[in-house]
């Protein structure tokens, strides 16, 4: 379910712009789109084959061993050099997770309370692309065979298969819900971004960058 995890992150994303009011910066739009889709793929850390681990660690054979061994040196350069608490806590998270079963702690609503308070630390308009991206992946992943451990370390794994709700990971429904996700979140992006603006404002825009260049090559009128 990567890819749709990743569809999913894109319209978690959208919404985050939506509930933060942030349409008219675009790059802190942009700050937003990628800390959702980071936090769609986050849970599946704990999983050698991710989409995650093959964009960080596709060339290290050890995994686990590499992601615990970096977050011990971010956290040694947080106490040595004095650096902000959120990446300490970034550092000790990574540690924490090398290591673990896959769907387990990561998939719950612990993990999702401690990545979504590093986020606000770090900075609170960032905050709510995190716990939506997170959100979604967990959401997902409730409606497959197997479910999540919602409530670790309580080891009962929550699901909708018993609502008769079961999505087989790669299959049509699986691949129909990506992209429905992408392309809602992309159409609702698009809408929050040009929202404001006007046929009047585009072409005053438009005259002004044309004054502009004229200007530049000495060209009158």
């Amino acid at each position: 379910m990567g890819n749709t995890h990743l569809c999913l992150g894109v319209a978690a994303g959208a919404a985050a712009v939506a509930i933060t009011g942030t349409a008219d910066d675009v790059a802190t739009v942009s700050g937003i789109m990628l800390v959702s889709s980071l936090g769609a793929l986050l849970p599946d850390i704990d999983e050698e084959g991710s989409i995650l681990n093959n964009l960080i660690f596709k060339a290290i054979k050890f995994r686990s061993f590499a992601l615990a061994m970096g977050g011990a040196v971010v956290v040694l350069l947080s106490l040595f050099k004095n650096l902000e608490s959120w990446i300490i806590l970034s550092g000790l998270y990574a540690i924490a997770v090398a290591f673990v079963p896959h769907r387990n702690f990561t998939h719950s609503l612990l993990s999702l309370v401690i990545v979504t308070w590093i986020t606000y630390l770090a900075d609170p308009v960032y905050a709510w692309a995190m716990a939506l991206g997170v959100i979604s992946h967990l959401g997902a992943d409730a409606c497959t065979y197997r479910g999540i451990p919602l409530f670790w370390p309580v080891k009962k794994r929550i699901g909708l298969r018993s609502v008769g709700v079961y999505v087989r990971s790669g299959d049509a429904t699986d691949r129909l819900t990506g992209q429905i996700a992408m392309y809602s979140g992309c159409f609702l992006l698009l809408v929050l971004l040009f929202q404001d603006v006007s046929y009047e404002m585009f072409m005053a825009t438009t005259q002004e960058r044309l004054n502009a260049v004229k200007s530049l090559f000495g060209i009158s009128g």
